[in-house]
């Protein structure tokens, strides 16, 4: 049976969506985006907003009971695919082994919420499932 992720530090949806699913040892979210938990607004910052988004990312995958390690694939949808150079600090401080890094695709968002920059999603395995 699935399980659904739900994590108190992370805004919820507006639809009713977990913050991510494990099945069998694999673990899919759904969009991660670096909003306010509390005001629910997304930060001033394009800087800061993709760091809040990869806070929320770890708090997501740790309580799916994964590890960084066991993520295979972020997918990341930007509002401006220039805007990627801005998540290369967070993604070596989350993978800091080039030969320890999983897949990453960048995308256009098309029509992401307003004021949203970057949207995550992620698949993971965890191990020894």
């Amino acid at each position: 049976m699935v399980k659904s992720v739900h994590v108190e530090s992370v805004p919820h949806h507006v639809n009713p969506v977990p913050h991510a699913a494990v099945h069998r040892g694999f673990v899919a979210s759904s969009a991660i985006m670096g909003m306010d938990t509390a005001s629910r607004k997304f930060p001033a910052t394009k800087e800061e907003q993709i760091a809040l988004a990869f806070t929320h990312l770890r708090s997501v995958i740790a309580a799916s009971g994964a590890t960084p390690q066991d993520v295979i694939k972020l997918t990341l949808y930007f509002a401006d695919k220039n805007d990627r150079p801005l998540v290369n600090p967070h993604w070596i401080e989350l993978y800091p082994d080039e030969n320890a890094r999983p897949a990453r695709h960048a995308l256009p968002g098309g029509e992401l919420p307003p004021g949203c920059v970057l949207q995550i999603e992620f698949l993971a395995v965890i191990g020894g499932q």
